[in-house]
């Protein structure tokens, strides 16, 4: 696994942390963490990317901080296993070693030569006088009688009661020492000894040289024994060196355990919490990296008052199993940070539990349901489609009538009449968002992103009250509304807040009406777009220029050579090569040349030739200019060179071209109401253009079959109504629309497509012999012995 954490050696003892810092963000390098150790001379510094951590290492090795020459390295992984080297053995601590032969007899006489150095300094005669001075000049400095029986006359016989005898394990010698650290000796408590009951136990006085009285008392008191608690009277001894199982504490759980608990709950919630991730990071950071183990749900990264992340995000994903994965790279490196992943509960939709919702009412638990649907919920028709009451309400007061006199039920073409208001409102909707910075193209994904609501079914509002419904959740941006009112985008500064709003706001009440929101797609606004506020909205019409210059589609060159003719032959490939050089993209040119029967070695024009560009559309600019150009007294002929083509190929794509062009005129309507007529379809798209023809296919009780077949005039009429049409609604339903496949045009073509097609209806045909064959009625047995 790639690391984007670095290891920093042999740094200077007196660096501090800000220090630290500010060296490895040098050349404006984002740190993101910083793990200073100041008494081993180590530190950790994290960057955002793997390649920033490999540029740091090569930049920051074997350089100084002050007088030090520091040692850089990538930081390893938690879960690198790493080989420990083995510690040297000495002769104190204990470590066996295996060496050579040659090698090993030598260390074993100096192990032994030191344990009876040992044995020698413990085997001291305690009755040496020359012992006993030394004794009494290094002991205590007050020389007080000890009388071993009175004070310490009970604790070997409290010792032998309470205490069992230790067992040793087998292999243990009474001649081999451990050394112990010495204990400092107490100092004398100076004061009164504490005052006790004359009746609890015999006492005796004895004298000092001084003459001063000293009290001794003879009860047996615990032995101090280091690691008891304070205070144990005799029988509780043996409870304390041997405790029961019950009166143990409960170990914690195993780590095996608690991974089989979170694995658990991962698979039952899909859902992740984690920690200690940079204060920079985005949601965008977390799905890229996330991402990869599977589709996320949702991302929540919460955001403090500046905008800036807590250190924490919780993630949920669609699959357990991608969740599970994810939780598996828990202590892994993330943005220079080690993440800490742990499993997450369910997430709670609302503050109500199931069996509250149950007692709520049905309507009431179909709004909760939607609500809760509409965060996660990316399925739509149509991110443009608004509301027809809506569209009536602006087209009316637009024109100065009622609704009524709008849509005249009397009137056999009011579906018709309301499909070109809808039509009208959404073309105006789309140049006024493109004015201001939208991508309108970015209403045909699916991905939707997560600062954009988009807010419909609104009436006789503005945007300064759109603003303000919404702001109340977080900062916004901006708010775009058309004229005609039906639809608003808002966008907002933060994630959380869009979130926020989007929750709150789905399905509630304004003014008169229920608003309806939506998530916004991905990439909605162009990069770096200023808002035209001054712009008029309204709808662009093209100039003639446009509508010829669509009309009259150009041949695109799909060859990077030019075939020159007609030229003199008296000119050579390099006067050609002279002609075409100061074109862009030129490569090579060549004037094709025979051999000259007369004059043997000799070589004559063949009076055309070829010539090299590096790209398609530096060939068609070269053919445009020098189409027409006189070269030694003769105009050239420049056309695009087909090599490898005959004659007849050359003939056939060029009906291919002609026959695809025409075809451009006819339009495929999908999705066609059963109820819409031919007169219908016809006064829909009469609108945009000259229909030649109208095909609406019937089944055999004269039905509509649900589709359609439009041709126009010119393809610039057919391209304007499928561009205006293609999110419109006819009695309900969204009119799909699609140029029309072309017919076969080479007629070995569609020999070929005849001989599929019967083909196939034969195959039909022996299949279904086959399978009637085989749906014989069989009788087992006789019909009498069952009666019988």
């Amino acid at each position: 696994m790639e690391s984007s954490r670095i290891f920093v050696k042999n740094l200077p003892p007196t660096i501090s942390e800000a220090e630290f810092r500010k060296h490895f963000s040098a050349q404006g390098r984002e740190v993101t963490d910083v793990k200073l150790i100041p008494h081993r001379r180590i530190g950790f510094v994290g960057y955002k990317s793997h390649d920033d951590a490999a540029r740091a290492v090569k930049y920051f090795n074997k350089s100084f901080i002050r007088m030090s020459r520091i040692a850089v390295d990538l930081a390893k992984p938690i879960a690198d296993s790493i080989p420990r080297q083995t510690p040297k053995a000495t002769p104190g601590n204990g470590i066996a070693t295996t060496s050579s032969p040659g090698a090993g007899a030598p260390r074993v006489e100096h192990v032994e030569e030191e344990n009876a150095k040992k044995r020698k300094r413990a085997d001291l005669d305690e009755a040496d006088p020359k012992l006993q001075e030394y004794l009494e000049v290094m002991g205590h400095r007050t020389k007080k009688p000890r009388d071993k029986g009175t004070l310490n006359g009970g604790l070997e016989s409290d010792l032998t009661t309470a205490v069992p005898p230790a067992v040793f394990e087998a292999g243990e010698s009474d001649e081999e020492y451990e050394e112990i650290p010495a204990r400092r000796s107490k100092q004398p408590v100076q004061g009164n000894p504490a005052r006790l009951d004359a009746t609890a136990a015999p006492m005796q006085q004895t004298r000092t040289g001084s003459g001063q009285g000293r009290v001794v008392y003879s009860i047996s008191w615990t032995p101090m024994i280091p690691g008891f608690p304070h205070g144990p009277r005799h029988p509780h001894l043996h409870l304390y060196l041997h405790p029961p199982p019950d009166l143990l504490p409960r170990r914690r759980l195993s780590r095996k355990k608690v991974g089989e608990d979170a694995a658990k709950l991962v698979e039952k919630t899909a859902r992740l919490f984690l920690r200690n991730l940079s204060y920079t990071v985005t949601e965008d950071d977390i799905r890229e990296h996330f991402g990869k183990f599977g589709v996320l749900e949702e991302v929540n990264l919460p955001l403090d008052a500046h905008g800036r992340g807590k250190g924490f995000a919780m993630i949920r994903y669609e699959q357990p199993a991608a969740a599970l994965a994810a939780f598996q790279t828990d202590g892994s490196t993330f943005q220079g940070r080690i993440i800490h992943i742990l499993p997450a509960a369910a997430k709670r939709e609302h503050k109500l539990d199931e069996f509250a919702i149950s007692n709520l009412p049905l309507k009431k638990q179909r709004l909760l349901k939607k609500k809760a649907e509409a965060a996660s919920s990316t399925f739509n028709w149509n991110s443009l489609y608004m509301s027809q009451d809506a569209v009536n309400t602006a087209v009316a007061e637009r024109l100065g009538v009622s609704k009524h006199e709008l849509l005249d039920p009397t009137d056999a073409s009011a579906a018709v009449k309301q499909a070109i208001a809808e039509t009208t409102v959404i073309q105006e909707a789309k140049t006024y968002f493109a004015a201001h910075g939208v991508n309108i193209e970015a209403f045909k994904s699916q991905q939707r992103g997560d600062t954009c609501i988009l807010v419909k079914n609104i009436r006789n509002a503005s945007i300064e009250e759109v603003r303000s419904l919404f702001e109340e959740h977080g900062s916004v941006l901006r708010v775009l509304m058309p004229p005609s009112g039906t639809i608003a985008i808002v966008q907002f500064s933060q994630p959380a807040a869009c979130r926020a709003a989007f929750a709150k706001k789905a399905y509630s009440r304004f003014k008169d009406s229920v608003l309806f929101l939506e998530k916004g797609p991905k990439g909605l606004f162009v990069d770096n777009a200023a808002p035209a506020e001054d712009r008029p909205a309204g709808v662009q019409k093209p100039s003639v220029a446009d509508l010829l210059a669509r009309d009259d589609a150009e041949d695109q060159l799909e060859t990077t050579s030019l075939f020159v003719r007609n030229l003199n032959f008296s000119t050579t490939s390099e006067g050609l090569a002279k002609a075409f050089q100061p074109l862009d993209g030129f490569v090579s040119a060549k004037v094709k040349t025979k051999t000259d029967p007369k004059r043997p070695g000799q070589v004559l024009s063949m009076g055309f030739g070829f010539c090299a560009f590096k790209s398609k559309e530096q060939a068609q600019a070269a053919l445009k200019v020098m189409d027409g150009y006189v070269l030694d007294g003769h105009k050239l002929v420049v056309r695009a060179s087909h090599r490898g083509h005959d004659a007849a190929e050359e003939r056939r794509r060029e009906d291919l071209a002609k026959k695809a062009a025409a075809q451009r005129t006819k339009i495929v309507i999908k999705n066609l109401p059963f109820e819409a007529s031919k007169k219908d379809v016809r006064n829909l798209f009469s609108e945009y253009g000259k229909l030649v023809a109208l095909r609406l296919p019937k089944k055999f009780n004269h039905t509509s079959r649900g589709f359609a077949f439009a041709e126009f005039a010119t393809p610039r009429e057919a391209l304007n109504a499928l561009t205006a049409l293609k999110d419109t609604h006819l009695l309900g339903r969204r009119l799909v629309l699609d140029f029309a496949e072309a017919d076969e045009v080479d007629p070995e073509e569609q020999i070929k497509a005849m001989e599929k097609k019967i083909r196939g209806q034969v195959n039909k045909v022996t299949l279904q012999q086959l399978t009637g064959e085989g749906r014989r009625k069989v009788t087992i047995g006789n019909n009498d012995e069952d009666e019988a």
